[in-house]
């Protein structure tokens, strides 16, 4: 009796491990959802007078690259054409 409940509990861990290896990691879209809300939770909660679109706002300027970073990154030459 205990070899067969130990086998079914065996066999649901594979099982379960199966699926957690198969699991789809989180879109990038999803990992910045995730840090502009901790942002604002954490914003909000030091300035308490803090609007949330102002910490919204605050957020988004600190999460972004600055817009020359994004420009140096473009290829450019004469090989290049879009």
């Amino acid at each position: 009796m205990m070899r067969c409940i130990s086998a079914i509990g065996l066999s649901s861990l594979l099982l379960l491990g199966a699926q957690l290896v198969q699991a789809r990691p989180e879109s990038r879209a999803m990992i910045a959802r995730h840090q502009l809300s901790a942002c604002m939770s954490r914003q909000m909660s030091l300035d308490k007078m803090l609007s949330y679109n102002e910490a919204l706002r605050t957020c988004k300027q600190r999460l972004q690259p600055p817009k020359d970073t994004l420009a140096a990154n473009a290829p450019t030459g004469p090989g290049t054409s879009h």
